[in-house]
């Protein structure tokens, strides 16, 4: 019995935490009852994509944090390291986080006179509203948006580090078809509701465009093939009817099920962006070459060649011009 005792006093001995630490780990050092200021920075690692049909962005985040706390002096030399749990921390939270993981320990370094540094690097998706009006050809701002939940500026207040960490990022990004701007980051006070109490915070924004490359080749030119394709119904003759129709309705048919394939990477929006407007008028002007093969074989039916072959050769301008005023409208209106 005497053994079992002494076992357990030395072990409460042993795993009390040091620092009388955990005592104060609820209770932000306030002196005077001034603001705690926290020194913060957020740098960005690296972004690896942006999904619009989702409305995120993946990224990896490195964050540092620095306060004092002068209940955490110590006589002791050199820099100590403790649990973060152990001492107060200002326990942020990424308003718009969706899936995050923290890879760095959750621990903190303490120096001798009391200041407290936390470091830790965040990896996951990261919600984003995204306006895509001129998809492909947009440009949006993305922001990760750190906040200290339950305290108002008046008592935490975060400020920028000051070394270095103000705007940074690093010159290459994993992401293949976005091009992304520096990371600038600033102390940004957040509330729940418009108005209402606010809360300390820190947001770090970066603005991305889009390449374009991708939708030339797999969007406009293939687009501008089945549309050329229509096109071949104007140098065949009207008493060809079979063959006219046949060319008419596959190009049809193609373009329509190629929309669907392209809508794929966007959300359900309540509106039309600038590909849409594409599409919509290729395949207007498709339809429209459909209907003029039905008239043109009725006129040939009625006797009316001469009539039907000048449509035709009318056509063979027409449609084309209305095709460049289209791309034209897309990439400069």
């Amino acid at each position: 019995m005497k053994l079992a005792l002494l076992s357990l006093l030395w072990a409460s001995i042993l795993f009390t935490p040091t620092v009388g630490a955990v005592e104060f780990a609820g209770i932000p050092p306030r002196p005077d009852n001034e603001p705690l200021v926290v020194h913060g920075a957020m740098v960005l690692l690296d972004v690896s994509k942006i999904d619009g049909a989702d409305q995120s962005f993946t990224a990896d985040v490195f964050m540092l944090l620095q306060w004092r706390d002068a209940r955490l002096e110590s006589s002791a030399e050199g820099t100590r390291q403790a649990p973060l749990a152990s001492v107060w921390n200002p326990r942020v939270q990424i308003i718009n986080q969706r899936r995050v993981w923290k890879t760095f320990p959750e621990s903190v370094d303490i120096t001798p006179d009391g200041t407290v540094t936390y470091r830790q690097r965040f990896y996951g998706q990261f919600a984003s509203p995204l306006d895509l009006h001129d998809f492909p050809l947009d440009e949006h701002e993305f922001s990760i948006h750190l906040v200290v939940p339950g305290y108002a500026p008046e008592e935490v207040q975060i400020v920028l580090h000051g070394e270095g960490f103000e705007s940074f990022s690093l010159p290459e990004m994993t992401i293949p078809d976005w091009t992304v701007s520096d990371f600038d980051v600033q102390s940004a006070p957040w509330s729940i509701i418009p108005g209402g109490r606010r809360i300390a915070g820190l947001k770090g924004t970066f603005s991305a465009s889009r390449h374009l490359g991708f939708y030339v080749g797999k969007a406009f030119v293939s687009v501008a093939i089945i549309v050329f394709m229509s096109w071949v119904v104007f140098w065949i003759a009207p008493e060809h009817v079979g063959p006219r129709l046949s060319v008419a309705v596959t190009s049809m048919l193609t373009l329509v099920a190629y929309r669907f394939l392209l809508g794929q990477g966007l959300p359900p929006v309540s509106y039309l962006t600038r590909l849409d407007y594409f599409l919509l008028g290729s395949t207007i002007l498709v339809f429209i070459a459909l209907i003029q093969v039905a008239l043109t074989s009725a006129m040939d039916g009625a006797n009316d060649k001469p009539r039907g072959a000048a449509i035709n050769r009318l056509s063979r301008w027409v449609f084309p011009a209305a095709f460049l005023t289209l791309f034209a409208a897309l990439f400069w209106v």
